[in-house]
């Protein structure tokens, strides 16, 4: 939990339900939770890091390939707002370790009726 230290509470900082943060830098435990940018990483994010269209995360600067999941599990990636043609939002949880990103959970938010 992030705060400038100015208030001296007590009470043990403990959450129960799912963080509405934006991530915006990896810890160095690696463990993610919250919401992240997400599309094709060589379409929208200049990835090399594969030979094609893949999956990927983008946390600050740095692009993160995602295993567990592939823009097939969450619609036509070639659609107005599949993963090669637009950068989604999502909410994610998992693990960045050897510089790719191992999902627990990849939900993509849609967007309001």
């Amino acid at each position: 939990f992030g705060g400038c230290g100015g208030c001296q509470t007590q009470e043990p900082h403990t959450s129960t339900k799912k963080t509405s943060t934006l991530i915006t830098s990896a810890p160095k435990s690696g463990e993610i939770e919250g919401f992240a940018i997400a599309s094709c990483g060589m379409c929208n994010f200049n990835y090399r890091g594969s030979r094609g269209c893949s999956l990927t995360i983008k946390i600050g600067d740095k692009v993160y390939p995602v295993e567990g999941t592939s823009m097939r599990n969450h619609g036509d990636p070639h659609t107005s707002e599949g993963m090669c043609n637009a950068v989604r939002v999502a909410y994610v949880s998992g693990e960045i370790k050897n510089k790719k990103f191992y999902s627990d959970s990849f939900t993509l938010i849609e967007s309001p009726e």
